[in-house]
């Protein structure tokens, strides 16, 4: 198995001196977000050939899969120049992903918390985002991952079962599972009734997944937490991974720094 993190959650380092951090951290993958981690790239537009190969050279050096290449934007934003925009920066990244040697592109569905009304009226916008975004994968020979969340366009296992039907491309389009992502409060307490449907839809189209952990209450937003000190239970996800996926890569997404090598150990004992 390959274990990760957001790279950019060690902050911002020109890419030999953080592959090697990594690599001293223990880590083995990552989810990297150029503008976000790498010294001197402001705009993941305008990453030239050198310095994609300066970034594939040092993480092949120090053993550091790029599981995830992020290109987080919002897909089913109402703007339609906006929108068409965002799907032409994944387009573009998805080139770069094959030079890189990434894994997959990864994007959310949205980049604001919706209500139930926006999720349901945007949903057609994000599937025709990701048809054009699987199509130019097809093309160029990538993969398009994309993360549910709860409060975003896609959040819940109907939404994402009806647009991998729609799309109908489990070779080009995978999906990144973030179980606190899409777990709520209301969750929380039976989540052995609640995983078994994620699991089934995604099945094979499985990217990566993201590990963390947060206590749920009733009101207000989820409180991070260190691995295994929250309410996340990972038992049913953990007997599928080791069934199903045994070489998943699982990423740990929002570092607490000072429990990083504790949460990696968790990864590990996982």
């Amino acid at each position: 198995m390959r274990y990760g993190c957001r790279a950019h959650d060690f902050g911002t380092h020109p890419a030999e001196e953080f592959a090697a951090l990594l690599q001293e951290r223990g880590y083995n993958a990552a989810q990297l977000a150029m503008p976000k981690a790498i010294a001197g790239i402001t705009d993941q537009n305008a990453v030239t050939p050198a310095q994609l190969e300066e970034i594939r050279a040092a993480f092949t050096r120090h053993d550091i899969e790029i599981t995830v290449l992020s290109c987080y934007r919002d897909l089913s934003n109402p703007d339609a120049e906006a929108r068409l925009q965002a799907v032409e920066d994944v387009g573009r990244t998805l080139v770069m992903q094959r030079t890189l040697g990434a894994g997959a592109v990864g994007s959310e569905s949205a980049t604001r918390d919706l209500s139930e009304e926006e999720k349901a009226a945007l949903r057609p916008l994000l599937a025709d985002s990701v048809l054009r975004i699987v199509e130019k994968a097809a093309r160029v020979g990538g993969v398009f991952a994309l993360e549910p969340v709860f409060v975003h366009t896609l959040g819940t296992v109907e939404a994402l079962r009806a647009l991998i039907d729609q799309v109908a491309d489990p070779v080009h389009f995978k999906v990144i599972f973030d179980p606190v992502n899409v777990l709520h409060a209301g969750a929380a307490a039976r989540q052995a009734e609640f995983w078994p449907a994620w699991i089934e839809t995604i099945g094979p189209r499985l990217a990566a997944v993201h590990v963390k952990d947060a206590r749920f209450p009733p009101e207000g937003p989820r409180v991070p937490t260190a691995l295994g000190e929250g309410q996340m239970d990972y038992t049913l996800i953990r007997a599928w991974l080791h069934a199903d996926h045994p070489d998943a890569a699982l990423l740990r997404d929002e570092v607490i720094l000072p429990a990083a090598a504790r949460d990696l150990a968790y990864m590990k004992a996982m």
